[in-house]
């Protein structure tokens, strides 16, 4: 059956039954709102913290993924921003743009990825808004607390700078898709699904702000380079990184990428999602070590004066990176 056969009312009716909200001190009901309990909801943290992101078809959707990613991947990018605050999400609301002869069985693979990365997450589907478009549009925003949020200024000199995961994958996903490159079924197959189904970094998120040794903290939505020229400019740092130190396609698939290609598979290509973070220059070396144990993390680099720019060091050379990356209205 096609939405259009179904109607507004009755899709909305169709998709309300597949979140769960029960006993979340959340009431979703007829009202033009949910009503959040939030007094309880906040759990004694200090700061309600907000994003949205939008996925449009043309734009953010690659060749071959499937409807429950494209679910998922609505969420997982705003549980991203959520996690580069320190946060822990809570509520999730979802607008979606549907064109009028897409099928129910596909509407309802796309709501089964919202509500499966959500609920994966701790976080509730409390609402959203339905319309008819020319093509598939998913917004979402999602609602976190936090007692300590880790923002994006207050890097300091001396600061080490520190990456969660591994970078690359989804870049490399990107490429074998656009550009047909060759490599074996089980490195395809990892890079495809960083790219298709990213991991936002929660734990690591709420983990790190915890841990009161960081200083700042960005998601690598739009590539390595991008976000360390936003950390530079709102912190009024300059960046080193070694070249040995960066995490690039470290699961045992860096093989199959040329050299010269692994830098701009890490640096100038989003989709990765990891957290890109500075840790206190004065921090004592077994509380480092109590966070690597917490945080699967790299040590890349140190913060230095803004007047040093963005660079990385080989040996005694400094060559500085270029700032570019995925950015809306570009060609």
């Amino acid at each position: 059956m096609e939405i259009e056969q179904l109607g507004e009312i009755g899709l909305i009716g169709r998709i309300a039954k597949k979140f769960r909200v029960e006993g979340q001190n959340v009431t979703v009901g007829e009202d033009d709102c949910a009503v959040i309990e939030f007094a309880k909801a906040q759990a004694g943290s200090k700061y309600l913290v907000v994003t949205t992101d939008t996925l449009q078809e043309s734009t953010h959707l690659p060749e071959g993924i499937s409807p429950f990613q494209i679910g998922w991947s609505a969420v997982a990018v705003n549980l991203s921003d959520i996690a580069a605050m320190g946060a822990r999400p809570y509520a999730f609301t979802i607008a979606m743009g549907i064109p009028a002869h897409t099928d129910t069985a596909f509407v309802d693979a796309v709501v089964e990825g919202i509500e499966e990365c959500a609920s994966s997450y701790g976080t509730i589907v409390v609402g959203g808004d339905l319309t008819r478009s020319k093509e598939l549009i998913l917004t979402g925003t999602c609602f976190g607390f936090v007692d300590k949020p880790v923002r994006r200024a207050g890097a300091k000199v001396d600061d080490l700078v520190c990456v969660t995961g591994s970078l690359g994958r989804a870049a490399l996903g990107l490429k074998i898709i656009r550009e047909g490159l060759s490599v074996p079924e089980k490195v395809e197959t990892v890079a495809k699904k960083a790219l298709f189904q990213p991991v936002p970094r929660i734990r690591e998120g709420i983990n790190l702000a915890n841990s009161e040794l960081v200083t700042s903290m960005i998601d690598i939505s739009d590539g390595l380079s991008l976000s360390l020229a936003e950390l530079a400019k709102r912190s009024n740092v300059g960046f080193e990184l070694y070249e040995d130190k960066v995490p690039v396609l470290n699961d045992g698939i860096r093989s199959v990428v040329p050299g010269a290609d692994l830098r701009d598979l890490a640096f100038f290509y989003g989709g990765d999602y990891e957290l890109l973070f500075t840790v206190d220059a004065n921090t004592r070396e077994e509380d480092y070590t109590r966070l690597q144990k917490e945080v699967e993390m790299t040590i890349m680099g140190k913060v230095v004066r803004s007047e040093e720019g963005i660079y990385i060091k080989k040996g005694a050379n400094k060559e500085e990176i270029d700032i570019r990356g995925y950015q809306h209205f570009t060609l």
